[in-house]
């Protein structure tokens, strides 16, 4: 999922991720449901943080939506491997949200445990600071002012999970278009801030209509 503007390579992120191969790696099994690939989290040392908030939007925001939000990836989950690595990182060098990485391009972790597995194992990535930061217009003020800081984290959830879900549906569905795919991120991250504000505050989100994902 790319973002638009700006150079491919900048020297503070190739900075950040040498520091991270220095510091290291930690990793965290995610369960949510048996019809639900497990996910691997594979995060830099120390933000465990940012692999529970991971967790909290697989585990707990997206089977708490209702049926109709999540039907269009319930059936995608048949087509997906039953464990995806999910590498965690500040951002990406070309600036992009996230990725699906295709058979044979895999890191070296997905490699050993499709190994030990003897089975297929999935893999994509994800940018959890750029994807807090992207910010969809317009915003609903009456929420704003209900929530305040509140909102930043119901939007952060949600933006997890359409992200997450964009990089899985590319993994499950490769034939599948990129604005297809695009068009149901976007739709399905205004009715997961919906239902999130809603039930918060017992009103709208009042999003007419999300900008798109960069």
């Amino acid at each position: 999922m790319r973002r638009t503007g700006g150079p491919a390579v900048q020297l503070p992120g190739l900075f950040r991720r040498l520091l991270e191969r220095i510091r290291g790696r930690e990793q965290r099994l995610v369960r949510a449901a048996e019809h639900m690939p497990l996910l691997l989290l594979s995060y830099p040392r120390g933000r465990g943080d940012v692999a529970a908030e991971v967790e909290a939007a697989w585990a707990r925001t997206f089977r708490s939506l209702g049926s109709a939000v999540r039907e269009p990836y319930e059936k995608l989950f048949r087509a997906l491997p039953p464990v995806v690595v999910v590498l965690l990182r500040p951002r990406n060098l070309c600036g992009c949200l996230g990725h699906h990485h295709p058979r044979g391009t895999e890191s070296k972790i997905t490699r050993r445990l499709a190994a030990d597995l003897g089975s297929a194992i999935g893999e994509i990535d994800l940018a959890y600071e750029s994807i807090r930061e992207w910010q969809p217009q317009p915003l609903s003020s009456m929420a704003a002012g209900q929530l305040g800081a509140r909102l930043n984290e119901l939007h952060f959830q949600a933006a997890l999970l359409a992200v997450l879900l964009h990089e899985l549906e590319h993994l499950g569905r490769p034939e599948e278009r990129e604005r297809h795919v695009r068009s149901r991120s976007d739709r399905f991250y205004a009715a997961v801030m919906e239902e999130l504000v809603s039930g918060e505050t017992g009103g709208s989100y009042g999003m007419a209509r999300p900008s798109p994902l960069p």
